[in-house]
């Protein structure tokens, strides 16, 4: 009787994020880690769930990178998400989930390492307009441009108007990525450093960025 082959162990670091601005400024986020000493031996996954991150959500994320990858022992090290907190505060959609049950019952459900939180306050529009020199330039506008507007989507949106364009957070990634992928992140990143404290925790990356 042939023994069976042991089951090679895929780790991976999961970030579950909104919309496709949020994922564009993750995919940053992580290029600048790595050019601050981060060398992760896992697997980088980036699921975008365009909407909230409910726990519905991450468990299909979840779920389907095990499906995916049923060949092997799949190990989530570190699971994070991302979302805006305007749906708590400005826009009170709804309450803010229990994310320590949720939590629980992931580390019970697939065994991971650690879970974290990264709270784009207000919105992953106001992280962009802390470059916003960046942004005017990329978008030519002037220098001297005001966005208008009260949050920092309605902001952001006003700009992109100026040059005819619709902002569409959630499913225009290869459109806005064009403009996004100019930004600074070092200065968004130096601006969200409360934000990012939990990430960069989980990640190892702490001590590099101080």
């Amino acid at each position: 009787m042939a023994k069976k082959k042991n089951k090679q162990t895929y780790e991976c670091i999961v970030f579950i994020v909104e919309g496709d601005a949020d994922e564009l400024i993750i995919r940053k986020l992580i290029d600048y880690y790595k050019q601050h000493g981060w060398k992760p031996t896992q697997s980088i996954q980036i699921k975008n769930v365009h909407g909230f991150p409910t726990e519905h959500r991450i468990n299909q994320k979840l779920t389907e990178i095990t499906q995916i990858n049923s060949d092997k022992n799949v190990k989530f090290t570190t699971v994070c998400c991302e979302f805006d907190t305007d749906v708590f505060t400005i826009k009170q959609q709804f309450d803010e989930p229990n994310w320590n049950k949720i939590e629980e019952t992931l580390k019970n459900q697939y065994g991971l390492d650690q879970f974290c939180l990264v709270r784009a306050s207000s919105s992953i529009e106001d992280w962009m307009l802390d470059d916003l020199d960046g942004l005017l330039k990329a978008l030519k506008l002037s220098p001297k441009t005001k966005p208008q507007g009260t949050t920092g989507q309605e902001k952001v949106s006003s700009l992109f108007r100026r040059r005819n364009i619709k902002y569409d957070r959630a499913k225009r990634k290869d459109l806005i990525g064009t403009y996004i992928k100019n930004l600074d992140i070092e200065r968004i990143h130096d601006s969200r450093k409360k934000e990012l404290s939990s990430l960069e925790k989980a990640l190892g990356i702490a001590q590099n960025l101080k």
